[in-house]
């Protein structure tokens, strides 16, 4: 494996900034296999996020270029840990500097910087094309024919986040890009990635979780989408961790631990629950090359961990992951007030014993018991930013009830499925909720009237009391994944399911938001 560097000059790149013309650098850092003449290799690119453009000893600033006698933030270089391990499996992986976008951003998010970061990545992977079809400056002949074009993938960190999907949609189709993975990502203004394999994911004790809404809103864009959708939700990891220029201890003026939360919280530094930078970084090298590896590599022996099977190599991190596969069978969406009567097959919806409405949606309908504290609801999102806001249906119980759908006949043959899903998140404002896990089960009715039920605390995290970040206005209401295995389901007859319930009462009260209910691969 080999590192080198290029740096066409500082102000090599011409980009409309929020307060017109900008020049920027075309910097950038490579991590390829030592031998590349002879071979076609994938290509990811990596955009870090907002940050100090410039340092002078401790004291940071945010102006570019840099004044004389301060030297540029390597921001760019912080991914190098997963860089090098991607490059060790066949990859050429390119981490691209955008200081010079940076430091007009820093007055606020503007739609021009987001645009600026998609159009840095276009220009790095247009010299990528020139270097590897024709050669020149500064690497000759080194990289002819050693590029493959139609496999590229795009990693993007806090603002970089939104400038890959910002990108993707620039690009369309002129590169192949199949594989996009905003990291922590800020989300102000809803790009929508879809049509390629997606995973978003989302630090715990970081950002408010609003980059949930690049998995919400491309779910169901476009029929027939053949890119698998993620989340990955990681228990005590921050911010800046995942960079790191970024993390204290690097020397590097602008480094901080970006935790949220006071000293009872569960993101504090003493907390078992937090995760150290090293910790993190291991989440950082498993989830972000283990992505491209997946989607731009095909490496079937890593689908496990893109289902929710959370590999060794995090340990101890808690991670939880939601899948929205290609080859699925929805059964409800829960998209509107219509879906509470008939589901996506057509079948009859009932709910016994139970309170249901739905919440978040187009209307921005809050999902929280407690409405009167700023608690978080990353999947409402910002309706000025356009985004629609995600339908969710809040079932509240006391006693025993159940959600039942039906299948029509002609539907239920669900052999060809690994698992029934669903995604959900606790309630915590909600005093029906104890302060412990929920649990419940899920159902399975075939045509001759037997069942099976099986618990969900068995298999799934998701409906685990949150942990407390600073207090209830501070804690999100973020859905996970509760993914349950059809094998689970003995003496049901998997050639023709006519019912899935949700079956409450398990624990005697609670309240709960759930979508996305499907059989799945």
């Amino acid at each position: 494996m080999v590192s080198e560097t290029y740096n066409l000059g500082d102000r090599a790149f011409t980009f409309k900034g929020p307060d017109g013309l900008r020049r920027g650098e075309l910097a950038g850092v490579v991590h390829r296999p030592g031998k590349v003449r002879g071979k076609r290799f994938p290509m990811v690119v990596f955009l870090h996020g907002l940050h100090v453009t410039c340092a002078k000893g401790r004291t940071a600033g945010t102006r570019w270029p840099c004044p004389r006698g301060s030297r540029s933030v390597p921001s760019h270089r912080g991914y190098d840990y997963i860089g090098r391990r991607l490059a060790s499996h066949g990859y050429v992986v390119v981490s691209i500097s955008a200081n010079g976008i940076n430091a007009p951003d820093h007055g606020g998010p503007s739609p021009e910087g987001m645009t600026a970061r998609g159009l840095l990545v276009q220009k790095h992977l247009d010299l990528w094309k020139t270097w590897a079809t024709k050669g020149g400056k500064p690497f000759g002949a080194r990289f002819l024919g050693a590029i493959d074009f139609q496999r590229v993938g795009t990693m993007g960190h806090s603002r970089g986040g939104e400038g890959v999907v910002r990108h993707y949609q620039i690009n369309a189709g002129r590169y192949g890009v199949r594989a996009v993975l905003p990291l922590d990502p800020s989300n102000f203004f809803r790009p929508v990635a879809t049509g390629t394999a997606l995973a978003v994911v989302l630090a715990r004790c970081g950002a408010n979780g609003s980059g949930v809404e690049y998995y919400d809103d491309a779910r169901y864009r476009v029929g027939g989408d053949r890119g698998a959708k993620h989340t990955v939700t990681v228990m005590g990891a921050n911010h800046n961790y995942f960079n790191s220029v970024w993390t204290p201890g690097s020397g590097w003026a602008g480094a901080s631990d970006d935790w949220r939360g006071g000293r009872q919280s569960a993101c504090h530094p003493s907390r078992r629950t937090r995760l150290t930078a090293a910790q993190q970084r291991d989440v950082g090298i498993a989830y972000v090359a283990g992505f491209f590896r997946r989607y731009l590599g095909g490496e079937k022996v890593l689908a496990p961990m893109w289902r929710g099977q959370t590999p060794r190599s995090v340990a101890p991190a808690k991670v939880l992951v939601s899948s929205l596969a290609p080859q699925r069978r929805d059964v409800n969406r829960l998209l509107n007030a219509s879906h509470l009567r008939r589901n996506a097959l057509g079948g009859q919806v009932t709910q016994t014993g139970i309170s249901v409405k739905l919440c978040g949606g187009p209307r921005q309908l809050p999902c929280l018991h407690r409405t009167g504290v700023r608690a978080n609801e990353p999947h409402q999102g910002s309706p000025d930013a356009g985004g629609p806001g995600l339908s969710i249906l809040k079932v509240s119980w006391s006693g025993k009830g159940s959600y039942t759908n039906a299948i029509p006949a002609g539907n239920g043959d669900v052999r060809r499925f690994q698992a029934v899903v669903f995604r959900g998140a606790l309630d915590f404002t909600d005093p029906r909720n104890p302060r412990r896990n929920q649990n419940l089960h899920i159902k399975l009715t075939d045509a001759s009237g037997r069942s099976a039920s099986v618990a969900t605390l068995r298999h799934s995290a998701a409906l685990d009391y949150p942990p407390r970040v600073v207090a209830d206005e501070e804690t999100p209401f973020l859905l996970n994944q509760v993914r349950v295995p059809l094998s689970a389901f003995e003496g049901v007859d998997l050639r023709d399911v006519r019912a899935v319930s949700l079956d409450f009462g398990v624990t005697p009260k609670g309240s709960i938001g759930i979508t996305d209910l499907a059989f799945t691969s």
